[in-house]
């Protein structure tokens, strides 16, 4: 995005007929300063955008040189770029890095902003305290701004979140707990309330139920297979064995089209295992297995 208030006031002066000096007499400035305008080297005043805009005919955006779809688009490009850098092609330097440089350029998008924490947090899970706490001024200024100019509740939560993840960092739970007690339930979640909207036996309620019911599979499944990860209680091998009970039954019943959500289920667990293997302490032997497992599932 460039601002070309330079080249526009050069227009629209020459436009007017109008001569520098003319200009610059009208605006009480010098000839010089209405020459360092038209040649880029210093901006007007903010003082005098909107008597120069109205002097001219057009909006001060017009003045400005933004076009607004063309921004759109960029904006657009850039977010597809870091969705395919992450979480597509799990490039997550490189998504940091277009991330930061999109909220220094689009500083009033908002779901750059929710990206932009993202990464600046760490992601949404096992966020290291110590980033927390030294970026807790920025965390607080982008999630303020989203919870007063922005609307749409995804982000507004996020930022809530956020908020609730440096409040804990710093040794706040209750602060931090406080915050997120006020999070809507399972039943209260968008997708449940779009169920209740139609009318049992429609087409519309079977779609938006199984819908959500695919959601729910996805996060049992998520959470299953951080409950085998982190559970301090069994071994390593005892893990590896759950996981190998869960391929067991994955074969048993991944032809049947009356179990795809156990399926679903089982395959998010999996994976989610398979993620994590590194950080639950496994070595490369049983990492190696747990690869082969997850390869079993997804081929």
């Amino acid at each position: 995005m460039n601002i070309k208030i330079s080249e526009n006031i050069k227009r629209l002066r020459k436009e007017k007929k109008i001569t520098q000096e003319g200009l610059a007499e009208i605006f009480n400035v010098t000839p010089a300063a209405v020459s360092k305008w038209e040649n880029d080297e210093t901006y007007p005043d903010i003082t005098l955008l909107f008597p120069l805009s109205h002097f001219f005919g057009v909006s001060i955006d017009e003045l400005m040189g933004y076009d607004y779809m063309l921004i759109e688009e960029e904006i657009k490009k850039v977010k597809e770029e870091i969705n395919l850098a992450w979480p597509i092609n799990n490039d997550w330097g490189k998504a940091k890095e277009l991330t930061f440089a999109a909220r220094l350029k689009y500083p009033n998008d908002y779901e750059i902003m929710v990206k932009y924490l993202f990464f600046l947090t760490g992601g949404t899970a096992d966020n290291d305290t110590k980033v927390l706490v030294q970026n807790e001024k920025e965390i607080f200024k982008v999630c303020d701004i989203i919870l007063e100019g922005c609307n749409v509740e995804n982000y507004r939560l996020e930022a809530i979140t956020y908020k609730a993840k440096v409040l804990y960092a710093k040794g706040d739970e209750l602060g931090a707990l406080e915050l997120l007690n006020n999070f809507p339930s399972f039943y209260h979640t968008s997708g449940q309330k779009i169920e209740q909207l139609y009318q049992k036996g429609t087409k519309e309620f079977y779609n938006q139920l199984t819908q959500n019911l695919y959601e729910l599979a996805i996060f049992v499944g998520n959470k299953l297979g951080k409950q085998i990860s982190y559970n301090k209680k069994l071994s390593n091998v005892e893990k590896l064995s759950k996981v190998e009970k869960l391929v067991s039954l994955y074969n048993n019943i991944s032809n049947d089209s009356d179990y795809d959500v156990i399926v679903k289920i089982i395959k998010t667990a999996v994976n989610e295992v398979v993620n994590r293997s590194d950080l639950i302490g496994l070595n490369n032997q049983e990492i190696e297995l747990l690869e082969k497992l997850k390869y079993s599932i997804n081929k």
